[in-house]
């Protein structure tokens, strides 16, 4: 499946495997990824890669070993590469995780966040409602993760960054697979996405009043809302990739 991002802000990468074209290749093949074209449980060829992105087995092969790294593949012996599957059994051990985390990142980003984070996010929150009204899902998925991100750097501790955007990846997954059918038919849940707006301005004006529990408690409504959206899309037959194995 093929979908297009003109206005969504860039994913973060951490960690770049060295050299220009190892670079070109894990973004290419990351963005391929997260926005199933290459849907879960693809095969991949390192042959077809190298011929892609015009370089020789190295660089393939250091983008490769990163994005397993991330999660997002599979090496599997003597049998090439997969993209990893999205394991319908461990979505409920995510939003466990998700919530702990969520919570915590942004209790501790209303005692730490600076202004010009409390500015960046009422740009991404404008970006995503704008994406939104246009009915473009990517724009949308990618926004709404650029958001988190800068509410995990204000957080001020790596290892919770580290951790809170790791979570982010694997949402990111889930929603563009969950919503996959959107990226076809451009269909939005306008109700939905309007409570996720309406949720990021009242997160950003806990964040700029430095409330750390009010902040906190809409951590939880925020992994809430987005638990049962999930379970819903599910339930209506419209994920893409889910596997029991």
């Amino acid at each position: 499946m093929s979908a297009t991002n003109p206005t969504a802000p860039s994913l973060r990468t951490k960690g770049r495997p060295k050299g220009t074209g190892a670079q070109r290749v894990f973004d290419g093949l990351r963005e391929d990824i997260l926005h199933l074209r290459l849907p879960p449980g693809a095969p991949i060829d390192e042959g077809t890669l190298e011929r892609q992105f015009r370089v020789s087995r190295t660089p393939v092969r250091e983008a490769l070993i990163r994005l397993a790294g991330e999660g997002l593949i599979a090496l599997l012996p003597n049998r090439g590469a997969q993209v990893s599957k999205i394991d319908f059994a461990e979505i409920p051990q995510f939003f466990e995780a998700m919530d702990v985390c969520q919570r915590l990142i942004l209790r501790l980003a209303a005692t730490r966040r600076s202004d010009n984070q409390i500015a960046e996010l009422r740009q991404l929150n404008q970006a995503f409602r704008i994406a939104a009204e246009a009915h473009k899902p990517v724009a949308m998925s990618e926004t709404n993760k650029a958001f988190h991100s800068v509410i995990a750097t204000a957080g001020g501790n790596r290892h919770v960054e580290d951790w809170y955007e790791d979570l982010l990846k694997t949402g990111l997954r889930l929603t563009l697979s969950a919503f996959g059918t959107a990226f076809v038919t451009g269909d939005v849940d306008e109700d939905y996405y309007q409570t996720v707006v309406d949720q990021h301005d009242a997160m950003i004006g806990a964040l700029a009043a430095k409330d750390a529990a009010t902040a906190e408690a809409l951590g939880r409504a925020h992994t809430d809302l987005f638990r049962h959206r999930l379970v819903q899309a599910l339930k209506q037959g419209g994920a893409h990739g889910f596997s029991l194995d």
